[in-house]
């Protein structure tokens, strides 16, 4: 087959076929230490007894997207708060709330996730977010663009607290290395988690790679076009 043909036609069949690449693990920076890994065993242990079937139960239709796994990342995002028990998770990119609710089920009483996006929940058609889940503190949406150097600023002291956070921006190819170059002048006094999403995605394939802090791959026991979990350490 002529490889103009396999750019035409995907080589596999499948529901939804995304065009990625794989490139050598050796060389890349930002190889995974000890503790990435074993934080990534740990949440995949435990992401086999998530049950995320109360928020499947608010899908009105379609496939219960938290109920697959792996394929999805939603249990293995409540996993990892099971295991850290955060005080304080940011996602970034409420979007339907699925993913803030995965979040949500494992948090500690103490605990809080605050969701950032552009649109307000109430306004994103088909979310599942309702009124009550906002009205105890533990969830709360803020409306801004973290990748703006006067929004980053206004919530830097935010996201330097938080233990875990949540990245499933628009990855447009700008929005996300914005976003981390305003992360790494960040000062720190405890390391943080963060999971990208859609790392197989051709616009987050470079910037992944480049990442240069411990990292892993976990798109098999997370979303399948991909899961990437990074340590950010304490800043010396």
């Amino acid at each position: 087959m002529k490889i103009s043909s396999l750019l035409v036609r995907p080589p596999v069949r499948a529901r939804h076929v995304k065009r990625t690449y794989v490139s050598s693990l050796d060389d890349r920076p930002g190889a995974p230490t000890r503790e990435v890994v074993l934080l990534a065993l740990e949440a995949a242990r435990r992401a086999l007894d998530v049950d995320l079937a109360p928020i499947s139960r608010r899908i009105p239709a379609g496939p219960r997207w938290p109920d697959l796994w792996p394929g999805e990342h939603y249990r293995l995002l409540a996993a990892l708060v099971d295991r850290l028990q955060p005080r304080l998770v940011v996602e970034v990119g409420t979007f339907t709330g699925l993913s803030a609710l995965a979040l949500k089920h494992r948090l500690p009483d103490s605990g809080r996730v605050v969701s950032f996006d552009l649109i307000p929940w109430d306004r994103v058609p088909g979310t599942v977010l309702t009124a009550e889940d906002f009205q105890d503190g533990r969830l709360v949406q803020i409306l801004g663009n973290l990748a703006q150097p006067d929004c980053f600023a206004q919530h830097a002291p935010l996201l330097a607290e938080a233990t875990l956070i949540f990245l499933d921006g628009p990855k447009d190819g700008h929005f996300e290395p914005a976003l981390y170059r305003q992360l790494q002048a960040l000062r720190r006094r405890t390391p943080a988690w963060v999971v990208w999403d859609d790392i197989l995605d051709r616009h987050m394939l470079q910037f992944w790679r480049d990442i240069a802090l411990p990292k892993l791959d976990l798109t098999s026991f997370g979303h399948w076009t991909g899961t990437g979990l990074m340590l950010w350490p304490a800043t010396p």
